[in-house]
């Protein structure tokens, strides 16, 4: 299951409430708990992201083409 999930590094300045969410992401709660747990979570902070960091939600935009064009077989090498 870790080979479907694609990484992301985010420049960004955190908000408090940012910053709130990443520890609780990050606590063994979380990270210990049951999928559905670290799915809630995580699914607070992409909606919290998209609905209060428009500059995350735009290098997003620009680098997930990238990102699947380098992932694609190149059939004319």
């Amino acid at each position: 299951k870790w080979d479907e999930i694609m990484k992301l590094l985010l420049d960004f300045e955190p908000c408090k409430e940012c910053k709130t969410i990443m520890s609780e992401l990050s606590s063994p709660e979380i990270i210990f708990g049951d999928e559905k747990a670290r799915s809630d979570e995580s699914a607070k902070f992409l909606r919290h992201l998209t609905y209060n960091h428009n500059e995350v939600v735009q290098a997003v935009m620009e680098d997930l083409p990238k990102q699947k064009k380098d992932q694609e077989p190149d059939f004319y090498q």
